[in-house]
């Protein structure tokens, strides 16, 4: 009587190559997701920090230009590509008739901290890199300058409607305006991503 004989086969433990392939398609694709969020969470988050820096940096530069400048009388434009910030002369007294009078000459404005010293010993004055003149619109405008390695900022002066005055004696002769409207613009933007940007505008009337 022939004897049966029973044959085992090995089962394998490991893997196949297809099931490789697909843990490795799948395990990159899941890691692809995670570096994308990742990357673009990194992004959001310097690009949040860039704008506030771009928002403060605005705000203090508009701030301490017009602390500079308040309480100015007149702006003198008769120098190129600048315009200089000066006060009405003091009073004097007129030797023949013993009251005081005021001449029509300008000393240059200075700003004053809290306590009434001088904080300044020049005329403030501002530089720009063109002017232009349409009709009543004069234009001065600064070309982008860095302050620091993330932002950069443009500056430009506008003055509407302007009434002049041309000043012959004194110790500071040039030609004046007493009235108009000055409009102070400041641009800034992040040095590397011209879409992060602030625009801040004051407008003064003298």
């Amino acid at each position: 009587m022939p004897r049966s004989i029973k044959v085992f086969h090995r089962q394998s433990d490991g893997f196949s190559l297809v099931e490789l392939l697909v843990s490795i398609v799948v395990a990159s694709i899941f890691s692809a997701v995670i570096l994308t969020v990742f990357i673009s969470g990194t992004k959001s988050f310097n690009a949040t920090g860039i704008i506030s820096e771009i928002r403060s940096e605005a705000d203090a530069s508009i701030g301490q230009i017009l602390s500079d400048i308040t309480g100015f009388d007149a702006i003198r434009v008769d120098e190129e590509n600048k315009i200089s910030f000066y006060e009405k002369s003091l009073p004097s007294l007129n030797s023949n008739t013993g009251l005081l009078e005021r001449s029509t000459s300008f000393i240059p404005f200075r700003t004053t901290n809290k306590r009434g010293v001088e904080s300044n010993t020049e005329t403030i004055q501002f530089t720009f890199d063109t002017t232009s003149f349409d009709n009543s619109i004069l234009v001065y405008e600064k070309h982008f300058e860095s302050i620091n390695d993330q932002i950069k900022m443009q500056k430009t002066f506008t003055i509407s409607n302007p009434e002049y005055i041309e000043v012959t004696e004194g110790e500071n002769p040039g030609r004046y305006i007493v009235h108009g409207i000055l409009t102070i613009e400041l641009y800034i933007q992040s040095s590397d991503d011209d879409d992060e940007q602030q625009t801040l505008t004051s407008t003064i009337g003298f």
